[in-house]
């Protein structure tokens, strides 16, 4: 089978992300947000200061979750990501239903880890209407960025996601994928990261260098209130370096400063 066919049989893994930095810190004089190319501009009121309730002009008002996000996106643009992608409309809408039968055609090895793979396909606008994502990249960079926020609309669902990633981590740690005559391996770690950077967090590994199917995702979930914050990155590569976490932390919770 052709490496193409086989990566659409492997779509679920994507965990739905499109997807040598210094940080920067965040303390010191609050600065107006900072928005790479391809995100639309604010208005001038909403600034990582304003709290949620604080109206915006009529024609450009922002809900909390745009704002999240648009917060997480400066601080992406701070440490280096130059471009990004707003995701609205249809795009946006499809995302808030899990893939079905995504694993179709795959083996998992062992067995009873394959409805665990496969709700690794959450994301936090599944939750409800009420969500905002963007993607973001640089050229300088061979991966692609995501941060997504929404309401929390039902904290039982937001838990069974944590315990997911937690079977993953223990478990369903060292899995393989099988399809017709190849068969890659997939491994879960816990990236490391400060206290308090993230609830839930988990990097994955999907075939060796080289293999068609290689891919790397590192995703931080973490909840604020009444909201709920993911930030993932999507790489053939090196997302296993620290710096990687580092930066999914600091995106992660600059956006959730404008959460209550």
């Amino acid at each position: 089978m052709a490496a193409n066919t086989k990566m659409g049989a492997f779509r679920a893994l994507a965990l739905t992300a499109s997807l040598g930095l210094l940080l920067t810190a965040c303390g010191g004089t609050e600065k107006p947000l900072e928005l790479p190319e391809g995100h639309a501009p604010l208005a001038s009121s909403a600034s990582p200061s304003a709290q949620p309730s604080t109206p915006a002009p009529a024609d450009t008002e922002l809900t909390t979750v745009q704002l999240a996000v648009a917060s997480g996106i400066s601080m992406a643009a701070r440490l280096g990501f130059d471009q990004a992608r707003v995701i609205s409309g249809k795009e946006l809408e499809s995302l808030k239903e899990a893939p079905k039968d995504s694993l179709n055609g795959v083996v998992v090895i062992p067995s009873q880890c394959s409805e665990v793979i496969e709700s690794l396909n959450w994301s936090p606008v599944q939750m409800g209407d009420e969500g905002a994502r963007t993607d973001f990249l640089t050229e300088k960079i061979a991966a692609t960025g995501s941060v997504e926020v929404a309401k929390i609309s039902n904290k039982q669902e937001l838990e069974a996601h944590y315990g997911t990633v937690l079977r993953m981590l223990t478990e369903c740690k060292q899995i393989s994928l099988h399809q017709e005559a190849d068969t890659v391996p997939f491994t879960t770690q816990k990236p490391v990261l400060k206290d308090g950077q993230a609830d839930s967090a988990i990097l994955w590994t999907r075939a060796k260098p080289g293999h068609a199917m290689r891919q790397q995702a590192l995703v931080l979930v973490k909840a604020k209130g009444d909201y709920v914050g993911m930030v993932s990155f999507i790489a053939e590569d090196g997302l296993d370096a620290p710096e990687f976490s580092q930066m999914a932390g600091e995106i992660l919770n600059a956006a959730l400063t404008q959460t209550r």
